[in-house]
């Protein structure tokens, strides 16, 4: 493939109609939604492992959705990522480096997990792995969702990067393909829409094929990136949407009504109270029915996009639901919400040998401050020795184009929150 999805070397945009804050530029609110994701994914692994939500019988069912954090990242990447390949779509601005894209994103993903997954395999010991060299570049080259021996073993969480590194290498030939030819905005948005309902299709027939296998290769496939594209698909179908308002000039009402952001959020409590309310077996590996897979996916990528809108449209300085996602907690919990994703369940299983292998019958309260302590520390330290001068690499002259820094600004409030994250 070419350096550039349709050949344009070019980083410098096009002139373009003037854009409201959340279609252009530093997303601010994206830091945030980062951080409720992975406190949602360590909420459900502490409820677990507790033993509350096998113990609480109305509680319970709530805690073992709270793995729809994992849906929340793969929208937000879903939109992130594909933003400046539709923004090209539309002319917008020059159509991004593939090259380039993939460096970063392995700058971005890589070290940190590599770091973690040494010291937590072979310095910690909290994890298991299978013994040689074949097996150790399954887990550090992302490999382990491929394999139903390893799939289990290793930093176990790490199935989501898996899926997301499949993700990166997809996203610039499926860009290449819908932009191969310049089409006007009225008849390209018809093409990324159509595009996008072909993703979902195919994740939904690979989900429903799955199902029908019973086989240990069939366990490990639930977790491919086919079956998993129509969550990502949401953030792209944002992605396009924003762009496409950008080159047109459109600016529905809805889009910056005070009561938008409430209402997207009403509307993910509503359906996160509806698949926790669906009768789902509360435990982490279960074979689900054909209806609750696809309601429990529709709902949980539901969730994900209704949390999202109200930080891609509208004035981002504005609302509650936005001043929330941009406080200085939520912000800087959302810089290093990559460290804390590697690291919680490190110290979960640390937690339970240090209190003598209670598993499933201590207190909750007990368990999750602990973890989230330690998760928070080991992931500040990661941000700042590895994730943060990793990705400073990707900005070098002929990698990248590093943005101009805001005086005064926090740099862990400006990592991560730009279109190009």
């Amino acid at each position: 493939m070419a350096d550039t999805v349709r050949g344009v070397a070019s980083d410098a945009p096009p002139a373009a109609p003037p854009a409201a804050p959340s279609t252009a530029g530093r997303l601010p609110c994206f830091d945030g939604l980062r951080a409720i994701a992975a406190i949602s994914v360590l909420g459900v692994h502490t409820s677990f492992v507790s033993g509350f939500t096998t113990r609480q019988a109305v509680w319970g069912a709530y805690t073992a959705r709270l793995e729809i954090g994992v849906a929340v990242f793969f929208v937000i990447s879903g939109f992130l990522l594909y933003r400046p390949f539709t923004s090209a779509h539309f002319g917008i601005r020059g159509a991004p480096s593939v090259s380039r894209f993939w460096l970063r994103r392995f700058l971005r993903i890589v070290p940190a997990y590599w770091l973690a997954f040494g010291v937590i395999t072979y310095v910690l010991h909290a994890d298991t792995v299978v013994p040689g060299w074949r097996s150790l570049l399954i887990y550090l080259g992302f490999g382990q969702i491929y394999f139903p021996d390893h799939i289990l073993t290793g930093v176990t969480q790490a199935w989501t990067l898996c899926t997301e590194m499949s993700f990166y290498l997809f996203i610039p030939l499926y860009a290449w393909v819908l932009g191969r030819r310049h089409r006007d905005p009225a008849r390209q948005v018809r093409v990324e829409l159509a595009g996008l309902a072909v993703l979902c299709l195919i994740s939904l027939s690979f989900r429903l094929a799955d199902l029908e296998v019973n086989s240990s290769m069939a366990r490990t496939m639930t977790n491919w990136l086919p079956a998993y594209v129509d969550l990502f698909a949401l953030g792209m179908f944002l992605a396009v949407v924003s762009a496409w308002m950008r080159a047109t000039g459109r600016r529905p009402s809805w889009a910056s009504h005070p009561k938008m952001p409430v209402i997207s959020w009403s509307l993910a409590a509503l359906c996160f109270v509806w698949v926790s309310n669906l009768g789902l077996n509360r435990l982490p590996i279960y074979q689900p029915t054909v209806g609750n897979s696809i309601a429990r996916q529709t709902l949980y990528g539901l969730f994900g996009l209704f949390l999202v809108v109200p930080a891609v449209f509208g004035p981002q300085d504005q609302g509650f639901v936005r001043w929330l996602l941009r406080s200085r907690p939520l912000a800087l919990l959302g810089a290093i919400s990559y460290g804390i994703y590697l690291w919680h369940e490190a110290w979960i299983l640390m937690f339970v040998r240090w209190t003598g292998d209670r598993l499933f019958s201590f207190p909750l309260w007990e368990l999750a401050p602990i973890t989230f302590v330690l998760a928070v520390g080991s992931a500040a330290v990661s941000y700042v020795l590895v994730e943060s001068p990793a990705q400073r690499l990707g900005h070098l002259p002929g990698i990248g184009h590093r943005a101009p820094r805001a005086q005064g600004v926090n740099p862990l409030l400006t990592s991560s929150a730009t279109i190009d994250s």
